[in-house]
This record gives C-alpha cells, structure tokens and sequence, in this order.
C-alpha cells in the first residue's frame, strides 16, 4: 500500500500545483497571435515527439516512480479545482512562479524533485521572456461543462492519444495557431502563413533536412515572382525580376499559361528558361525570349531556341564526350548523341514526311564569314602515332547509309536516295563562288610532305552482281562545259580521262555511236552501232567503213586550207589508191571525174566519156561524173587541208569503198602531184587542165577535147606514219564519193610526192604519177602516156577519138607567130581552111579533097 500511497499524495500535491497555474492562466486576457510582438517575440513551443502506443504502455507503471515527464502544460481538472477551494494561491509572486513553471518546468515523480524544477524555472524566467503556449488538454473539452478534462488514473498512452482532440479549435490551422495531424500522425500545414523556415528531408538514404526556402531558391519560378500567364496582364515585370534576382546562367521556371509581354527582356546577363507548356496569345510557342535560351515543352515535345544574339555567345545546346576506357565488346559503337526513328507499316500516312535529324540555317548575313548548316570534323591528332603501335583505326568525316532490307525492286519496295545536294540560287555565277559539292585535298601543312588521297571519288559496287543504271547521271543545264579538267593538274602524264580497254564511251541515249579501244588489236575504234566505221592503229594507219551506199561520201573537207590533201610528206610509192569501178571527181558536181573501169583509165565529163587509156596505152577521149557526203570544215587557208607523212606503201587507199567516185576536187581546186605542188590537176571554167608552174599544159574541155600545156603545188596538215606495209588513209564501204574536196577552197585539192602516183584499181596497175621524165600514165612500169615540163606529150599507142581530131583553129598571123614549134606540130589554118604541119622546111599546108 505504501508505493500507492505515496502515488496518490505525488499526484494530488501536483495537481494543486497546475490547478494554482491554470486559474492564473485562465485569469490572465489571452493575447492575440496576430499581434507583431508574439510572432516575433515568442518562439513556438517545441514539438514533442509521440512516443508509440507500446511504449507508452509498457513505461505507464513506473512513468511516476522514475524520470519521466509530461509537457508542463497539460492542466489537471481536478487538482485545480482542489486548489481553488483552498483557496491556497493569493500572491501575484507566486502566480508568476506557477505559471512560469507550467511553461517550463517538467513534472517530477516527488514533491523535492517539482521544488527544484521550479526553482530552475525561476531562474530562467527571469533571464528569458515571457512566451506563450497555447494549451492541449489531453481528455478534451467536456461538452457539457466545456471544462478540460483529466483521468488521475489515465496512462501514458491513453493521455497522448487524448490529446489531438484538446486542441484549441480557434488555433488550430491559424497563423502561429497549432497545425493538426491527419489520422496518420502526418502534419498538415497552416492554411495560411510562412512555413518557409520549416525543414524537410528527402526520403533517400542519408538525406539530410533543410529549409523549404533552400530547397524552393534551388529551383525558381516565375511564379515567385507574380507572373499572372492570362494572355492579357504583362508578364514582362515578373520576368525581369525573376532574371534580377537569380545568378547568370541559372534556371527559372515559367508555369504554363499565356504570356504577355509588354516589353522585351532587358538585360546581358543569360538565364535558362524552362517554360512548361506555356504559349502566347495567338497559341504560337515562345521562340524568343532576348538572348536567353528557352527550353520548351510543347505538344509532347522539347525545343531549345535563342531568338536573339549577341557577339561570343555561347552555344544553345552543347555535348561533349571523353572516350577514356579500354576494353568493351568488340563492335560496340559509342556515340555522343544517338537518334533512332522507327517508322511501322501504319506509322505514318503516305503524304507525311518524316526527318530523323533535320538542321536548318537562315542566313541573310554579308561578309567575309562562313555560314554552315551541318558540319564534321574527323580528326587525329600531330601526335596520334607517337606512342609506335602503328597505324590507327579508320576515321570517317561523315557517313550516310539508305538501306532496303526487302528484298525487292524499288518499283515495288519505293524509292530510296543515299544522299542529296540542292543548291537554290538566282543569277549568273560568273565566277563560281556557288559550288554543289566541293572535295578539297590537301597536306596538313604547307611545308610537310604533300598529301595524296588514293581516289577522289570512288564509285563501286559491295558485291559482284549489282549495278547502277547510270553510274554518273548529270542532267541539268550548262554553259560552260559537261566536264571541266581544264585546270587540272596531270602529273607523270596521267590521262584526263581513263575510261579503260574494251569499254565503250558513247555519244547519245540509244549508245549506238560510240568510241572503243580493241585491247587485242590495240586499235582505237570509232562503232556506229554494230559497225565499226572508223579505226587508227597504233602505227598511225586509219581504216574506215562506210554503209551509207550512195547517199553520202566517206571524206569531205571544207574550209580555205591552201591544199585539200597533201600526201607528200608520205614515203609510199602510191599516194592514192582507188578499186577497179571508182572514180576521182574533179569539181564539186562530180561530173567531171577519172576512174579505171574495165580495163581502161577513163576521165568523164558529165554522162559522156571524155578520155579513155587502156592497158596497152592507147588513149580514147570523151566523158565524166561526180557527188558528196562526208565534210571536214577548214580555216586554215595557208596550209594544206590533209597532208600525209611517213613510209606506207599507200597513200590514200579507197579500194574498200564501194562508191563510183573516190575523190572529188572543187571546180577550179588542183590536186598536185609532187610535194612542191609544181604539177598539178584541175578543173576549172569548164575545163580539166594539167599544169606546172603555174602554166597550164594540158586541157580537156566537156566535149573531151585536149589542149596540152602547165602546173603548181604546196602543203598543210600532216600526218607522220612509219606502217611502210599498210596504206595512209583506206576507204571501205559504199559511199557515193570516195574523197570528197568540193568544198574546200584551195587551188591544190590533192598533192603528190615526187615519184609517187595514183593508181586507178586495186592491183595498182593503171597508175598516174610524176616522175622526172614528167607526168605520166602507165601500166605497170611501162609508161602508156608522158607529158613533159614543156608541154609535149608521148603516148605508147594512139589517140581514138570517138568524133574525130579537132586541130585548134589558128589566123594566118598566130600560125607563124608560134615560137619553135616541134616538128610534126598540126594546126587548122582558117584563112586557107586547110590544116598545117611544121616541118623542118617550116609550116607546110595539107592538101584535102572532097570526100566521094
């Protein structure tokens, strides 16, 4: 009975004690928390933790035996009535000592213990201030009596769960009021007032607590700031003081809304806006904000922007990446940026457009500066090789790949392009400054060694069955050239353009004209189609076929060139060689023209025989012919159109043309026959005319009558062969001409070397040539007809005229006047109408008589 006992007399002499200091408290006017002196005065009283429900159970026996204590603040209902009608508390000392000691002072387990807690709380109320509490009665307010209520017998645990409901209901929430617990003990902040001061923690390991103003300056908003966002107030003043008063570089969040801003942004100092959503009026996105960087959300996505510049900014977004590992999974790419866009059957419609990474630059700037829309930099270092472990992995500028896995053809899977380069601009580029794609080759240094890059730009295939359709398609306009090498460089006497053995270099859409380089014959080969109509052989030696039969000519030159064809620069024993049937043209009509056809050298004028010479020499005179095709154009009239040099055994070979005329001459053009152009064949003003020097000695007019007396020569293009075994020039074919020079203007149309002649078929049998005996005709070696620099002509057989000989008809007076005529020398006297004779005893008439 003794521990109970004293219990009871412990409790009952304590609760006369907080009876005395309620009475006073209740006595005293409560002060008002909004006053500036209590919130500024008087702290809060420190909050007590709750201890648990099975603590407070298993420490309720010896909580008044041992050390442990209450709030002082908990007033006990029936010790302070007790007290009042003992009426033992009179002194205001004493009222300020109970009511400093229920502020202050704990409840002690013995009556010596609460002396000396209020002697401590004396002591300390005299050197702080006076501070209010508010009260928490732990048994609640009785309904009836409204008086607070407290069990003497009530534990530890049923006072503590008492005592949320003892709240004083006008406090609780309220400014410097009492904050209420939610049934899970958790607190709820005051409806009104700065909590700011209050610390929180993060539920991480570890974390440490810190004020809610540290933790809310770490991420400001301009919503701190009095931002409104209704599309209407100005925004801009909350803007400029949230950029005010945060350090450069820093974040500030915009909520989202409808800004307005009345004034721009004014100031150097950057800020990072994260603007959540927010858009202005019009709902377009905020794109500029000054020269600050904006971070958007929008529509489910981010945007970084700067709307303006200024000079040395820093960029808007910046990535760096420091590869400093070894080791890893072989084939592992690292990327410091990596984007992937995965477009699915139904991913997208057909008409929309897809860009995995898009960059874009506007530029209407003017300098000297460079404007880049995307750029790549691939770059090892002056020391990458120092440490001696050799060469070094690949490193790629740039890399683009278009890759169709299905299998198909693009009719059917779609279209795909690897890369494209548009160049949009107006105007003429004089100069070049807009280029559609540039490679630009060079050493690192001007004083290092030289670089040399193995291919400018290859072009293949990543296995052996793929083609292109056309490898390199260049389908727009120009100006200037297709393809310009003309400031390059070849070194070592690299080509310009190598397009390789047996391959084709074509000259239009269907392919059928095309040049070829025949690798077994080492011959350059000129095809029309299937057929190869020109080709020049490695000594020089050209070879023709033509199948245009009739309607064109295998040679034509045009232009002045003083000679049309000049072979005398040819170390060959025949300068132009014609098959049996063909003849050469004298004059651009080709109606007067020599040819060798059944057995006889036959010169035409027009449909009629003018002058036949058979193998056996005899000479039979009227007839000729002519026609065109092929035409060389030529402006070079002080040189020879064509000239020939060299040791072929040839110099003109048409045996393989099939056409009737193998050369034709301009009317009044000459062919020469030796080098010095002194001998020469023309015909002009209706005349076939022989000549050397200048004076004509042979004519032959249409009705294929022949006046003997001159000639001239000279030289131009040539050409130097050393095939002594193959022809100059062969004609193949069926070309109405074989060479055609009616349209040249020059006085020699053809030229012979000295001692060379021209045979009349293919064996080279009927020949015409100029040797030192003078011009002559021949079969074989045997001379059939000679005409000598004076004019005088010989014949190994004779003269068969179809019509008859025609003496020229000379007065009296010319007959005599002839200076040294030849003996044997005919004339027709027209006075006496007579023909004369010279003979040694001087001009002699012959008599005629009548025919019966």
């Amino acid at each position: 009975m003794a521990p109970v006992l004293k219990t009871r007399i412990l409790l009952s002499v304590c609760s006369g004690l907080l009876l005395v200091w309620s009475v006073h408290t209740f006595a005293a006017p409560r002060p008002n928390h909004l006053l500036p002196q209590y919130q500024q005065s008087y702290p809060a009283a420190p909050e007590i933790p709750h201890a648990s429900a099975s603590s407070l159970r298993a420490s309720s026996t010896s909580a008044f035996a041992g050390s442990t204590t209450f709030p002082a603040h908990v007033p006990s209902e029936r010790s302070g009535k007790e007290a009042l009608a003992r009426g033992a508390v009179k002194s205001g000392r004493a009222k300020e000592s109970l009511r400093t000691l229920g502020v202050s002072a704990p409840l002690a387990a013995t009556a010596a213990t609460a002396a000396t807690a209020a002697t401590a709380a004396t002591a300390a109320t005299a050197a702080t201030p006076e501070t209010y509490a508010p009260t928490r009665p732990p048994g609640g307010i009785d309904p009836a009596t409204a008086v607070p209520s407290l069990w003497q017998n009530a534990t530890i645990g049923q006072i503590g769960a008492m005592a949320d409901g003892s709240v004083q209901q006008s406090d609780k929430n309220q400014p410097n009021g009492v904050a209420g617990l939610d049934a899970a003990g958790r607190f709820t902040a005051p409806v009104a007032g700065d909590v700011t001061a209050a610390t929180a923690g993060s539920a991480l390991s570890g974390a440490l607590k810190r004020p809610l103003s540290a933790r809310f300056a770490e991420q400001p908003s301009a919503g701190d700031f009095g931002i409104t966002l209704d599309g209407t107030s100005d925004d801009s003043t909350a803007l400029q003081a949230a950029k005010a008063a945060v350090p450069a570089g820093s974040m500030v969040r915009i909520p989202a809304g409808v800004l307005h801003l009345a004034a721009p942004l004014q100031s150097e100092t950057p800020t990072l806006w994260q603007i959540n959503g927010t858009t202005l009026a019009d709902g377009a996105p905020i794109t500029s904000l000054g020269t600050d960087v904006i971070e958007s959300t929008l529509e489910g996505g981010k945007y970084f922007a700067r709307g303006e510049s200024r000079a040395n900014m820093a960029p808007v977004l910046r990535k760096d990446l420091d590869v400093t590992h070894t080791g890893g999974t072989t084939g592992f790419v690292m990327n410091l940026e990596k984007g992937n866009c995965t477009i699915p059957a139904e991913g997208a419609a057909l008409n929309d457009y897809v860009w995995c990474h898009s960059t874009v630059l506007n530029s209407s700037a003017f300098g000297a500066g460079q404007h880049v829309a995307q750029a790549s930099l691939a770059q090892r270092p002056a020391d990458a090789l120092a440490d001696g472990k050799g060469s070094r992995s690949q490193i790629w500028a740039g890399y683009d790949e278009a890759r169709d896995e299905t299998g198909q053809a693009s009719s059917v899977a779609g279209s795909m392009v690897g890369r494209e380069v548009d160049v949009y601009a107006n105007g003429d580029d004089p100069v070049g400054w807009r280029i559609g794609l540039q490679l630009q080759i060079a050493g690192t240094s001007a004083d290092g060694t030289p670089g040399k890059v193995g291919k400018g730009i290859a072009i293949g295939n990543n296995d052996a069955t793929s083609t292109y359709g056309t490898l390199i398609d260049a389908a727009g306009r120009f100006d200037t050239a297709g393809i310009d090498l003309s400031r390059s460089t070849p070194v070592n006497n690299a080509p310009v353009l190598n397009i390789g053995a047996n391959r084709n270099l074509a000259f239009s859409d269907d392919h059928k004209p095309h040049f070829q380089f025949d690798s077994a014959a080492y011959t350059l080969r000129y095809w029309y189609d299937t057929a190869n109509l020109l080709a020049i052989g490695m000594q020089g030696d050209v070879t023709t076929s033509i199948s245009n039969a009739g309607s064109g000519v295998a040679w034509t030159l045009n232009g002045q060139a003083q000679l049309g064809l000049n072979l005398s620069g040819l170390n060959a024993p025949e300068a132009l060689r014609l098959a049996a049937g063909q003849t050469l043209s004298w004059e651009p009509t080709a109606v007067v023209h020599s040819g060798f056809a059944n057995g006889k050298l036959t010169e035409q004028v027009a449909a009629g025989v003018a002058r036949t010479l058979d193998t056996s020499g005899n000479e039979t005179l009227p007839g000729s012919l002519q026609n065109s095709q092929t035409i060389v154009s030529l402006t070079q009239p002080t040189a020879p159109a064509y000239v020939a040099k060299g040791t072929a055994a040839i110099g003109l070979d048409t045996t393989g043309l099939t056409t009737p005329e193998a050369l034709r001459v301009a009317d009044g053009q000459a062919i020469s026959w030796e080098h010095t152009a002194s001998v020469q064949t023309r015909y002009a003003s209706g005349q076939l005319q022989d000549s050397q020097n200048g004076t004509p000695l042979r004519t032959l007019d249409a009705s294929g009558n022949e006046t003997v007396t001159g000639s001239t020569r000279n030289s131009g293009m040539t050409t130097s062969l050393n095939n002594s075994a193959a022809s100059a020039i062969t004609l193949t074919g069926s070309a109405g001409i074989g060479v055609n020079l009616t349209g040249l203007s020059t006085s020699n149309a053809l030229r012979l070397g000295d001692g060379q002649s021209v045979a009349w078929e293919p064996t080279a049998v009927m020949t015409t040539g100029y040797t030192a005996t003078g011009l002559t005709d021949a079969k074989g070696s045997t001379p059939l007809r000679q005409l000598d620099s004076n004019g005088n002509e010989t014949l190994a057989g004779t003269i068969t005229p179809n019509a008859g000989v025609h003496l020229p008809t000379l007065s009296r007076a010319s007959i005599k006047a002839q200076p040294n005529p030849a003996p044997g020398v005919m004339v027709f006297d027209a006075e006496d109408d007579a023909p004369a004779i010279y003979t040694s005893a001087g001009w002699m008439l012959v008599g005629l008589s009548a025919l019966p």
